[in-house]
């Protein structure tokens, strides 16, 4: 077998979509993302395609794909995305590849997300030397249950964002994520090409005021990849605000908004070892893990 790397363009969009969606089919019997999700991973400010991208094609046909990306520097983020059923060959060329790249860009770890079931990529990863050094969740709820109603703490007042929130937005976001397992923060302009995205929707933000200032943010939408889906992409309590109900009043108010714009289920990413207790929050709302993605990671 002969497995042809080559660096995508926007002319690809389509076959990686399509090949993400089969990875995530058959990992988890449904898809993942929409064309227009993945025209802005690939447009983003951090990532070089020509460089730090590479598609792995036989016989002229997509088969897998892996990127390299600051996590931040000097460590680096391997995405390495070959759907199960694929060959070894095509995990191998790719991971090559990108260890490669990360040695050249002067990278000392490179870290793979990896989901749980995808038993393939993790046998590799072992092989090569990776090690497991954390889990992530996705949590779920699904609204065949009832939800119970937000209690606020005294004082505060929750609205939907309007777009000239957007710079007070990012800085409570960064602000309430700066405990969160080796943070950094994100420059604003990368913040603004995911968040403040095309077809970005303020009456899915909502900031929690407590007289003049904001002491939590949620940033929601509707996911990519199943329809009627809601995600809550970011959901952050600063710090003076914690340990009082605040976020999970802000959860459930989410969950209502979702529900009363006819979705039928929400979901989130958490930190499986979160320093502030995020995921024993979400389960006290009702929510559920259905998903764990495991990071390996080595000294290159």
């Amino acid at each position: 077998m002969t497995v042809e790397l080559r660096a995508p363009t926007l002319d690809d969009l389509e076959a990686l979509t399509d090949l993400i969606n089969r990875d995530a089919d058959e990992l988890y019997g449904q898809p993942e993302e929409n064309v227009e999700s993945m025209r802005l991973w690939l447009t983003g400010p951090t990532l070089r395609p020509e460089t730090d991208i590479r598609m792995a094609l036989v016989d002229g046909a997509l088969r897998g794909y892996v990127d390299v990306d600051p996590d931040p520097e000097p460590i680096y983020r391997g995405d390495l995305r070959v759907p199960p059923s694929e060959d070894e060959e095509v995990r191998l060329a790719l991971l090559d590849w990108v260890e490669r790249r990360a040695r050249e860009r002067e990278g000392e770890r490179l870290r793979f997300p990896t989901a749980s079931v995808d038993v393939p990529t993790k046998q590799l990863l072992e092989t090569r030397g990776y090690r497991l050094i954390r889990h992530f969740y996705r949590m779920r709820i699904d609204f065949d249950v009832a939800v119970p109603e937000p209690r606020w703490p005294e004082g505060v007042k929750v609205r939907a964002a309007i777009p000239e929130d957007a710079p007070q937005a990012y800085e409570v976001h960064q602000e309430s994520f700066e405990d969160h397992w080796e943070y950094s923060r994100t420059p604003y302009d990368q913040w603004e090409h995911h968040m403040l995205r095309e077809g970005f929707d303020p009456t899915l933000w909502f900031l929690v005021e407590d007289g003049d200032e904001v002491a939590a943010v949620a940033f929601c939408r509707e996911h990519e990849g199943e329809k009627g889906l809601g995600w809550v992409n970011v959901l952050g309590v600063r710090k003076n605000w914690r340990r009082q109900g605040l976020g999970r009043a802000l959860l459930l108010h989410c969950f209502h908004e979702f529900r009363r714009r006819g979705f039928h289920a929400a979901a989130l990413g958490v930190d499986a070892d979160s320093l502030t207790g995020a995921n024993r929050l979400y389960e006290s709302a009702g929510m559920h893990v259905v998903r764990r993605s495991d990071v390996y990671e080595k000294a290159i």
